[in-house]
């Protein structure tokens, strides 16, 4: 478990995010582990200082961004999650976000979602920058980058998942892989993400 010495740390972390996200977390471990899981979250946030109620968070205020990481490694040591748990919760956030919903409803194809997304971006996080690097429809592929956007490689898997469902949400025909192909925790100057529908 994590010491208060590390959770400062996480929580210091510069940035913010939109309540939303933690709107969404709560929704997922509830619907994963019921109520009593939400609450044995609760329970370690306090123990470490951190707080968090859930219920009280409205969708568009800005909250710490490090105190989403935080709550990230929390949930990892509570219920066990490998990697692959962490995907699977950053590709299910986007069915419980209001905020995608709205947005989805804009998207008529690839390219006009491909050229809102850095707004969108903009609309959940206050620091980092999504660029799209390459979008090759004819092979089946697009690149994305993320610039200035150092949090915890929990969060690199998380996202992952995360555009892996809004790849799924624009091609909804199609089966798309998404996987992290140059991170700033491996010593690169961005994250790089790829996203692949040539399956």
């Amino acid at each position: 478990m994590l010491t208060k010495e590390e959770a400062k740390k996480l929580v210091e972390i510069e940035g913010k995010v939109r309540g939303a996200v933690f709107q969404t977390d709560a929704e997922y471990i509830k619907n994963k582990y019921g109520e009593e899981g939400l609450n044995k979250v609760k329970y370690e946030l306090k123990k470490l200082g951190y707080p968090i109620e859930y219920e009280k968070i409205k969708a568009m205020e800005w909250r710490p961004l490090g105190l989403r990481a935080l709550s990230l490694i929390v949930f990892k040591n509570i219920f066990n999650w490998k990697d692959k748990d962490i995907k699977l919760m950053g590709n299910a956030a986007p069915k419980y976000s209001f905020i995608i919903k709205l947005l989805m409803k804009f998207f008529i194809s690839i390219e006009e979602a491909f050229k809102h997304s850095p707004e969108y971006w903009e609309k959940h996080y206050n620091i980092g920058k999504l660029e799209i690097v390459e979008l090759n429809e004819e092979d089946k592929y697009a690149i994305l980058k993320i610039k200035d956007f150092k949090v915890h490689p929990a969060y690199c898997k998380y996202l992952e998942g995360y555009l892996q469902r809004i790849f799924e949400f624009i091609l909804p025909d199609e089966k798309v892989i998404v996987k992290e192909n140059k991170c700033i925790f491996k010593g690169d100057d961005f994250h790089e993400f790829k996203g692949d529908w040539s399956n």
